[in-house]
């Protein structure tokens, strides 16, 4: 197993409770997941689905695939979630799927950045494309403002406490410009951590727009169109928080 799938086996249950229970929904988002389903409607693969946290707002009557390579995160997801979701152990590498199948493939939540060797993403564009009906949709969400990022030691992010349970997260970030990478080594301890404290170290590849967009159209897919934030604003490399691309299956 890669090694940036094995990490999320040991990150997922903190993640999971982040997402969860420190951190506040974030309506936005919501907001434009939810807009943007109903404008591309039919049967819908979704990368990285973690704890099913975008999945729920996905189905409208057709196939809802959720894959993930992480059995844990697989194994949080609610009893509530509507019908019509398949839940699938895999990575976009080596989509489990049949040819020319799916209308629309969303890759949210910067979850390009796990996959840290350039020609691996390739790989996952290339799949990508193979699944896609021709003229269906891919969606990537990426960050390249990672790379501008600056290098902190030791911040302490938040010190939780609710209900009897408490977690404290403490992180450095870092860059590796040798491997392309930025890098949050976390230290977390609370009575959530099952040991009371435990280190992770997360790398996430550094993906500029030209490189990913270079990709994903040599991979029979051309660029519909590039955002910069949820509220569809135009994409600017100084100022734009993220960067939201969506793009299309050649007809051949």
């Amino acid at each position: 197993m890669k090694p940036e799938v094995l990490i999320w086996e040991r990150y997922g249950p903190l993640y999971s409770f982040e997402e969860m229970d420190i951190y506040p929904p974030d309506t936005v988002e919501i907001g434009f997941y939810r807009n943007f389903r109903r404008k591309y409607p039919g049967k819908c693969l979704e990368l990285g689905a973690g704890y099913g946290r975008l999945t729920e707002l996905l189905p409208d009557g057709s196939q809802v695939i959720a894959l993930e390579p992480s059995s844990y995160m697989l194994g949080s997801w609610s009893g509530r979630m509507p019908a019509g979701i398949s839940r699938v152990r895999g990575i976009a590498q080596h989509l489990p799927l049949k040819r020319s199948s799916m209308d629309l493939i969303l890759f949210p939540y910067n979850g390009i950045h796990c996959i840290l060797d350039r020609d691996e993403r390739r790989l996952a564009f290339r799949e990508i494309s193979a699944v896609l009906k021709p003229g269906g949709k891919f969606f990537a969400e990426a960050c390249p403002g990672f790379q501008f990022r600056e290098d902190e030691i030791k911040k302490e992010r938040y010190d939780h406490h609710r209900d009897g349970t408490s977690l404290k997260l403490i992180e450095s970030v870092s860059h590796d410009p040798s491997r392309g990478l930025i890098i949050f080594d976390m230290e977390y301890s609370g009575s959530a951590v099952p040991d009371g404290t435990v280190d992770i170290s997360l790398e996430l590849a550094l993906i500029s727009a030209g490189e990913l967009l270079y990709d994903i159209r040599n991979e029979n897919m051309r660029i519909v169109t590039v955002w910069g934030d949820y509220d569809l604003s135009p994409w600017d490399v100084e100022y734009s928080p993220r960067l939201l691309v969506l793009a299309e299956r050649n007809e051949k």
